[in-house]
């Protein structure tokens, strides 16, 4: 590990507690946690504005473009999936790996429909052998006990905590699919303000919850994201909100609305279309009404969060809403990121080319408790 990242070792436990990387406030974070001084701290904004400025249009390839992008100031791995047990009781799931630069921090979330529950767990390590590590050339991230893990197609998940225990399989349905123009994904007009961005829209999933003393068997599907760029939000924007559809008849789509200072989109906004069958497609932001119909209150932030949206895309004759299992499924992650947001399972109903369609969809909305969005430097 590269010398000026180090911590030592007594210092280690401190490390845990203290360090609170705010990514709306990068500099300030790194001052405020009495750990790294001011030297380390303009090294580090250094060395992120050299790695930004090279930035990768090489041809993707998989499973290698899977692994860690170590030029990549920031990178993110994401999955969420919808599950059932043998009951038929639903539940949602979040697990995410994130790296900002030498920095592993990870996000587990669990919502229980039934029971209208929501628990989330954090974690947030310096990059060591056997306890944070991101793979070059392949999936294969961990962060403590948690993981995922890439062979042969399928990709094998496993996060625990207090009382605890999730194992899933995802078998990708679909191959992958590459966001944006020409690779890489515009989040604003600035050099630095783009990402590669590759989903696997469905993936089928099995395995196994345990809680307490009880394990449960799972199925369902799973959605899996994978991001990496120079990690700047632009000026106009204060977050995003993003969405996840799995349609019953066998498409999804994917939105991303940059949300501007004002609340509307900013024109960097766009979507990708992926049919049951055959090549996906960008869908243009002009193509699509997005509105919010109910909002809910959080106790713990005081942000007001959209909690149920209609949306429309012309283009796919696409009329339906967007509705959480249920309101509650805020993440608060003073122990990692900093970052205050929502993310939640939802359903979603209505019509396709005039014919009835349902799914499930998972949705992430960042920016409306602060300007604060996971892995973005202010």
């Amino acid at each position: 590990m590269n010398s000026r990242f180090q911590i030592p070792d007594s210092r280690w436990r401190q490390t845990q507690v203290s360090f609170r990387f705010r990514v709306s406030g990068f500099r300030r974070g790194l001052l405020e946690s009495g750990i790294w001084n001011l030297e380390r701290a303009a090294l580090l904004a250094a060395t992120v504005l050299t790695l930004a400025a090279a930035s990768d249009r090489s041809e993707l390839s998989f499973p290698r473009d899977h692994g860690a992008h170590l030029d990549a100031p920031v990178e993110w791995w994401y999955y969420t999936g919808h599950l059932k047990d043998p009951a038929g009781h639903e539940y949602g799931f979040q697990l995410t790996f994130f790296r900002v630069g030498e920095m592993h921090l990870a996000h587990f979330a669990w919502s229980d429909a039934a029971r209208r529950s929501f628990r989330y767990e954090e974690k947030a390590h310096l990059a060591l052998p056997g306890i944070a590590s991101a793979a070059v050339g392949r999936l294969a991230v961990a962060n403590e006990d948690w993981s995922a893990e890439e062979s042969s197609g399928t990709h094998h998940l496993h996060a625990a905590g207090r009382g605890w225990d999730l194992s899933l399989a995802l078998k990708a349905l679909k191959p992958p699919v590459i966001h944006g123009a020409d690779g890489l994904l515009r989040k604003g007009p600035g050099a630095n303000e783009y990402s590669r961005y590759v989903s696997i829209t469905r993936l089928a999933a099995t395995g196994t919850m345990r809680n307490g003393t009880v394990t449960d068997s799972l199925s369902g599907t799973a959605w899996f994201d994978h991001e990496w760029g120079p990690g700047v939000l632009p000026a106009e924007a204060q977050g995003w909100a993003w969405f996840a559809l799995q349609l019953d008849d066998g498409s999804d789509l994917m939105l991303y609305r940059m949300r501007a200072r004002g609340g509307g989109a900013t024109a960097f906004s766009s979507g990708t279309f992926v049919p049951a069958a055959g090549m996906p497609r960008t869908i243009a932001w002009q193509d699509i009404a997005l509105a919010e119909t109910a909002f809910w209150k959080s106790p713990r932030s005081g942000a007001r969060y959209p909690a149920r949206w209609t949306l429309a895309v012309a283009s796919l004759g696409l009329d339906v809403t967007v509705e959480p299992l249920f309101p509650d499924q805020e993440l608060v992650t003073e122990q990692s990121t900093g970052v205050i947001y929502w993310e939640g399972a939802c359903r979603v109903r209505g019509t396709r080319g005039g014919r009835p369609v349902a799914g499930r969809a998972y949705a992430e909305l960042t920016g409306y408790a602060r300007r604060d969005v996971p892995g973005f430097p202010k």
